[in-house]
């Protein structure tokens, strides 16, 4: 609603440039009250919206103060980054705490949590995961090899009975069933090896 009232309040001013009340242009005497208040709030903000929007960011307004800053001094000197950080509060504990003055009860605490801390922060579950797969995936070309193919330099091994199960599987599975053969014919006219 505003914006419709904010470009009639511009177009108005440019048509008639009147900024007070008390001398009114015969246009706006036309007007009903409710119209001529809203307009007169719009002109309000027409007026007062060049200023704020025309405002710039200054380098003093960046560096007031402010809760994230340690220090609202303007005249900060530079500091190089590789300069070691001392935070102006103190701590609640020395760390790393001497454990010549602590507890073994305590030691140990600190220690598990030293361990905990440490297994998360180097926690690699995908590397993990993609090394036990590897290795599971050697394993068992191992085995295959040395039960299957691996020439044993003996006469008789163990895996015989396996290799030759396995191998006349597969060739049973690659190539075609032999062609049928004859048919040999008893005398009487049954095929041979037949029962009644």
């Amino acid at each position: 609603m505003i914006r419709p009232l904010f470009a009639a309040v511009s177009s108005a001013r440019c048509a008639c440039p009147v900024s007070t009340t008390a001398r009114q242009t015969p246009i706006a005497t036309l007007l009903t009250p409710r119209i001529q208040n809203n307009l007169h709030i719009s002109a309000t903000i027409a007026q007062s919206a060049p200023a704020a929007m025309s405002r710039q960011f200054t380098s003093s307004a960046l560096r007031s103060s402010s809760p994230f800053r340690l220090s609202s001094d303007k005249n900060e000197s530079y500091q190089n980054p590789n300069d070691e950080y001392y935070s102006p509060y103190k701590p609640k504990r020395q760390w790393p705490p001497d454990m010549s003055k602590l507890s073994p009860k305590h030691q140990f605490r600190l220690e598990r949590k030293y361990r905990r801390r440490a297994a998360l922060k180097y926690a690699r579950p995908k590397f993990i995961k993609t090394v036990t797969l590897a290795q599971w995936v050697i394993i068992g070309f191992v085995v295959v090899y040395a039960v299957l193919f691996m020439n044993w330099d003996t006469k008789d091994t163990p895996f015989d009975g396996i290799r030759e199960a396995v191998f006349s599987g597969v060739k049973s599975v690659f190539s075609s069933p032999p062609p049928p053969g004859p048919v040999k014919r008893a005398n009487d006219g049954t095929v041979a090896g037949s029962e009644k």
